[in-house]
Formats: C-alpha cells, sequence, structure tokens
C-alpha cells in the first residue's frame, strides 16, 4: 500500500481518499483529545476564511490526528517522505479551511439543524448504545472523561450534521443516465487477451562507454543534482513517557470513569468457530453458442441442481462416516480452507454473508447445515464452537486501561515538563542551562540535511526535521510533541550549501550518464520495434529473433492487475483501444513492452440486478465528484488569507 501511495498520490484516486481521511479527522477536532502541539503559540490565527479565523491550536490538533493515523497505519515505513509526498500538513489547513467555508455556505442557504435532529444523531452513536438503547449515563461518563461540556460536543455534532446536510444538497442534483449506466458495465466487464515481450529499460545499451566532454556536459547542466544541500547540528532535549511512569499514580476511580465513558470500546459481538466445505457452480455459457435468456436460466438451473446434488452426496458421506477435514481438502473450492481441512478459524459475527450465518444460527456446536445456498455456491457447515456476545467486565480489562492512563498521563506530564524548560531558557535561548535545572539530558546530531538525516536517537518523526529546518539563528523552538515524546530543539552550527567538484562526485555523475544513455537507447529500439511490430504483426516472430520469451495474459478486464506486469493503468488502456492482431507499445516504473491483442470478450448482458448496483456505485462516486468540484468553486471565491510562517 505504501508503494501504491507513493505512486499515485498525484491522482484524483488518492486525493479523494486523502480528502476523505484528513476530514474525518478535522469532524472529529473537538473530542481528539491528547494529539499534541507541533508548535507552541496556541492562541496565534493561522488561517482567515472570509473573517472566520483559524487558530493555530486546532490546527495542531487536526495535523497531529492525521500524524498519528498514518505513523499507526506504516509503523517503520513512516516517514517524512510520505508526510511531504502526501501532502498531509497542507491538507489538514485544507480540510479545516473548508470546514469554515461549508458552515458559511450553509448559513447563506438557511439550512438549520433542530434540536431534535441533534437529539437523535446523539442517540445513535454506539458508543453511548447499552443493550441497544440509548445511555445518558454512558453520555455522561464520557463527557466527563474528555473534559467536554454538554455544549461544545453538541455544537461540534450540530455543524457535523450541518455539513452533512448541506452536502445532500449539492449532491442531490446529480444524475445518472441509462447510457451512462450501459457504458460502465460495458467498461468494466469488457475483457481482453493480449501477447507481450517485455524488457528492462536498459535492456539495449549504446556500445561505448561516456567519455570526459560527455560527463562534464552533464555535470553542467545538473549541477542541482550534485549540489550538497544546507546542513545543520541540532541540540536537543528528548523527553519520553517512560521517564516519569514510575512517578504517575493511578486510582481505581480513574479506571472506573475511563471504564464507564468507554464502555462500548469493550462490547465483543458474538464469536463463532466453523468449518465449511465449498462447492461452486463453475458453468461458464460456451462462447460459440447465440443463446436466449430462457435457454440460457434453463442451462443455470440445470448446472446448479449438478451442484446441489454433488452437495448432498459429499454431505452423505460425511453423515456415514467420512472425515469431514479430507473431504474439504478433497472437494472444497476454497483453497485457503480447504487446505486446513474446512477451518474457517474464528470470527465474529457479521463477517460472513447473511445466509451462511443465518445457517450457522441455527446449528449447535458439533453440527452439520444441510446445503446452504449462496453467492459462492453451496456450503456444507460446520459449527464447531459459539460465543455469545458480551461487554467485557471492567476487571478483565483493568490492566490494559491501567496501562493505557498511566502513558497518557506520564505523556501530558512530559510536555508540561517541556513548557517549563522552553520557559527556564528565557530570552537567551539557554537550552542546555533549562534542561540541566529539569535534570534532562541534552543531546546533539552530527550534521544533517532536508535529505540525509539518520538520527537513530530520533527515528522517523517529521515534526522533528520539518522543525529544525524551518528553526532561523539561534531560535529555540517551542514543544514538538508526537505520541511517543516531546523535544525542545536548537540549531547551533550550520554549513552552507555548496557545489563539489566534478571529480569528487565523478562515479555519481558517470552512473547517472550510463542510465541515461542506456535508457535512450532502449526507448529508440522500443519505437523501432514497436513500428516493425506494428508493420509485420508477428510478435513471436520478433521474440525469436531478440531471443526473448513471449507471454499471454488470461482475458482481463480493466480492474485487473496484468499477471506479469502488475496493475499498470496505462497499458491497460492502450491494450483496451486495440482490436485482435493489432500491436502496441507500453512501459511500467521497470520495464518496457512490445504488446499485440490476442482476443476481445464482450460484456455480455446486465441483469436488473446489477443495473440497480451500479447505479447507486455510479451515482456515489459522481456526486462525490460533483461536491468537490462545488467546493473548489467556493474555495476560489473565498477570502482566505494564510500565515506560512506557523506551517
Amino acid at each position: 500500500m505504501l508503494n501504491f501511495i507513493r505512486k499515485q498520490a498525484d491522482t484524483w484516486l488518492i486525493k479523494a481518499i486523502l480528502w476523505l481521511i484528513v476530514f474525518a479527522f478535522v469532524a472529529t477536532i473537538f473530542y481528539s483529545w491528547g494529539a499534541g502541539g507541533q508548535f507552541g503559540g496556541a492562541n496565534k490565527t493561522v488561517a482567515t476564511v472570509n473573517g472566520m479565523e483559524i487558530k493555530l491550536s486546532e490546527f495542531d490538533r487536526a495535523y497531529g490526528n492525521i500524524l498519528n493515523f498514518y505513523r499507526d497505519q506504516f509503523r517503520d515505513q513512516f516517514s517524512e517522505e510520505m508526510v511531504a509526498k502526501l501532502k498531509l500538513k497542507e491538507n489538514a489547513l485544507d480540510a479545516l479551511i473548508l470546514n469554515r467555508l461549508l458552515i458559511l455556505e450553509a448559513e447563506k442557504m438557511n439550512l438549520t439543524v433542530s434540536d431534535e435532529e441533534l437529539a437523535d444523531r446523539i442517540s445513535k452513536q454506539p458508543q453511548f448504545q447499552k443493550d441497544d438503547k440509548f445511555s445518558n449515563n454512558l453520555y455522561q461518563n464520557f463527557l466527563n472523561f474528555y473534559r467536554l461540556s454538554p455544549r461544545e460536543y453538541e455544537e461540534n455534532q450540530r455543524t457535523n450534521l450541518l455539513r452533512e446536510k448541506l452536502e445532500g444538497v449539492v449532491k442531490s442534483s446529480t444524475q445518472i443516465s441509462e447510457s451512462e449506466i450501459r457504458e460502465a458495465y460495458d467498461r468494466e466487464n469488457e475483457k481482453i487477451k493480449f501477447k507481450y515481450i517485455g524488457f528492462s529499460r536498459d535492456y539495449f545499451k549504446p556500445a561505448d562507454q561516456p567519455a570526459d566532454e560527455e560527463l562534464q556536459k552533464y555535470f553542467d547542466s545538473h549541477k542541482s543534482q550534485f549540489e550538497v544541500p544546507e546542513q545543520i547540528q541540532v541540540q536537543y532535549v528528548k523527553l519520553t513517557p517512560s521517564m516519569v511512569e514510575d512517578k504517575v499514580e493511578i486510582y481505581d476511580e480513574d479506571i472506573k470513569d475511563y471504564y464507564e465513558a468507554n464502555e462500548a470500546k469493550y462490547f465483543i459481538k458474538k464469536q463463532y468457530k466453523a468449518s465449511h466445505i465449498l462447492i461452486k457452480n463453475d458453468y461458464q455459457f460456451p462462447f460459440d453458442q447465440d443463446l436466449t435468456d430462457e435457454e440460457k436460466e434453463k442451462l443455470l438451473n440445470e448446472a446448479e441442481e449438478k451442484t446441489r446434488i454433488k452437495t448432498d452426496e459429499i454431505l452423505k458421506q460425511i453423515k456415514e462416516g467420512a472425515d469431514f477435514a479430507e473431504m474439504a481438502k478433497k472437494h472444497s473450492a476454497d483453497p485457503a480452507s480447504g487446505a486446513n481441512g474446512g477451518s474457517l478459524g474464528q470470527f465474529s459475527k457479521g463477517m460472513m454473508v447473511p445466509d451462511f450465518e443465518a445457517a450457522l444460527d441455527q446449528l449447535k456446536p458439533g453440527d452439520l447445515s444441510d446445503p446452504v445456498k449462496t453467492q459462492f455456491g453451496f456450503h456444507i457447515i460446520r459449527l464447531d464452537e459459539v460465543k455469545p456476545e458480551r461487554t467485557k467486565p471492567q476487571a478483565e480489562v483493568q490492566d490494559e486501561i491501567k496501562k493505557f492512563l498511566k502513558e497518557d498521563k506520564a505523556r501530558k506530564r512530559i510536555r508540561r515538563i517541556a513548557k517549563k524548560i522552553r520557559k527556564a531558557a528565557g530570552a537567551g535561548n539557554d537550552l542546555a542551562k533549562a534542561a540541566q535545572e529539569y535534570s534532562a539530558a541534552i543531546l546533539t546530531t552530527e550534521f544533517i540535511s532536508k535529505s540525509t538525516h539518520n538520527v537513530p536517537e530520533i527515528g522517523n518523526v517529521p515534526e522533528f526535521f520539518n522543525t529544525a529546518f524551518s528553526l532561523a539563528g539561534e531560535e529555540l523552538s517551542e514543544p514538538v510533541n508526537t505520541e511517543e515524546a516531546s523535544y525542545l530543539l536548537k540549531v547551533t552550527a550550520r554549513k552552507d550549501p555548496y557545489l563539489p567538484k566534478l571529480n569528487d562526485v565523478l562515479s555519481e555523475v558517470t552512473q547517472a550518464v550510463v542510465e541515461e544513455n542506456n535508457k535512450a537507447a532502449t526507448e529508440k529500439q522500443l519505437k523501432s520495434l514497436g513500428e516493425r511490430l506494428k508493420t509485420e504483426k508477428n510478435i513471436e516472430k520478433l521474440a525469436e529473433e531478440l531471443k526473448m520469451t513471449v507471454e499471454e495474459t488470461p482475458f482481463i478486464n480493466r480492474t485487473d492487475s496484468i499477471p506479469g506486469i502488475g496493475n499498470i493503468q496505462t497499458i491497460k488502456d492502450a491494450a483496451f483501444l486495440l482490436q485482435p492482431g493489432e500491436t502496441t507499445t507500453g512501459s511500467s516504473r521497470g520495464a518496457y513492452y512490445l504488446i499485440q491483442l490476442v482476443e476481445r470478450e464482450a460484456a455480455g448482458e446486465m441483469d436488473p440486478e446489477k443495473s440497480k448496483k451500479l447505479y447507486a456505485r455510479l451515482k456515489n462516486e459522481k456526486s462525490r465528484a460533483v461536491f468537490q468540484e462545488w467546493t473548489e468553486k467556493i474555495k476560489e471565491s473565498a477570502d482566505i488569507l494564510i500565515d506560512q510562517t506557523l506551517l
């Protein structure tokens, strides 16, 4: 997923996903506790939107939440590269700006949220449910624990509802025509099969190595590529929660308050352990016959009946003593569970399709079901174990809660210490002296640059390095807070950027020129071979001359990954434009391809159920696009001022 995001970060799909993620975090900002701030000066205004202010503290919370989300998702892979590539800081501010604009637009349209609507929204939130009913006790405990007044929380929910209403008004004008549905169906279900020859981007190489004059010319025209960037040495204090955890006391009432405020977190759905044998109906219509709908339905019914009979026979053998696990290994069309004797392991209610779970609920542990039909085929199900739904009692989660609260309180304490050290440093920004007063270790990095900063004691902490390279002169940073630590930073030495001499970077320059020349030679050959294939239309003959291998894909649609190539949309788009026998070329990140279409397979007829589902999806996608386009327009006409020095 990380590579996918890196490659696709500029596409509309990823931008839409990021926008939704960012907006979700901004929408919950009032009760996003503990996110911390990247910088101090919480009362400073980071932006104004048509006169409405966005405070730095609000931005810090939103940005901190987004960073924590991505850090949790990618863990060791999380890096400044990701933060920069996905523009998380800019997206956080954009979402806050948009939030303000939507509130203003809702007011212009006289949209309001009644007290009844607000009460309905809050009463249906799962964290306030007990026995499928709203619990005022859970609600009050939640507010008390997170130090929120009812007014704060309810106004936040009212704003969310207002924004949803506005979004609904804008999206309501979206229409989807029959032709759009048909076009989308054809596009998604049409299939092709093609042959291809693949070779690396440096497969063809020029005969000669680059001359000295060529190296000098390349170096002169690409100086920025070899420039040694500015380097800084950073003095810093790192404070971690573990430093003070032994001094943090957690009382029984603290645990009780947290449990009661978060009781919904400890609800466990009904759990099953089950095994199954899946018998699939793999019948396909013969492509060389033109069948009527009635004939197709008859053939499908006959094939389904044969599958049911086969399932009945397997069930009969098991009831007569055949081993369930061995029968699953031999007959099940589910390869993952079949290899494991049919075992599906343990899973929660709601994870399986409804017909499968309905059958499970009719069984007792050890029972076998009659054949159960689902969209996947016929199943023989054995219920191995069932655990009823329950809420973990406080005693069961007490240690877990205590650990969380201890870490949370320790984190807040070190943030307070960081503020005190910052204050003690005074106007002279004497970090070393202030740290000594609070018995905090003062550390210093080696010289680092924006592109190279391997500091093992820090690791992948974008907030630290972003702050370090934003500091001017002898400036001391405000506390930089993350989930893992709090930092105070001061740049103590700088090295200006400089351009090395060619001899100092000769190996790097030579490698760059060789790579460029190899790529140019391969691209030239690709063009020549592509033209030849277009004329001769014999990919096997060409491969034989080149001593390469021709690969052939199975039938694929536009959403399938291409076996041997990958999910390269540009290659699929080019291939789908071809008719059988026609050729084209394509490329991926590491290879070039010569392609010849073998066969096309039409999408076929669309039944009413598929049409209905496709209509719903297309309307949702188009509505989202319409809403995003509309939001861009109101942003363009708004009076937005941003203090870039605070970002």
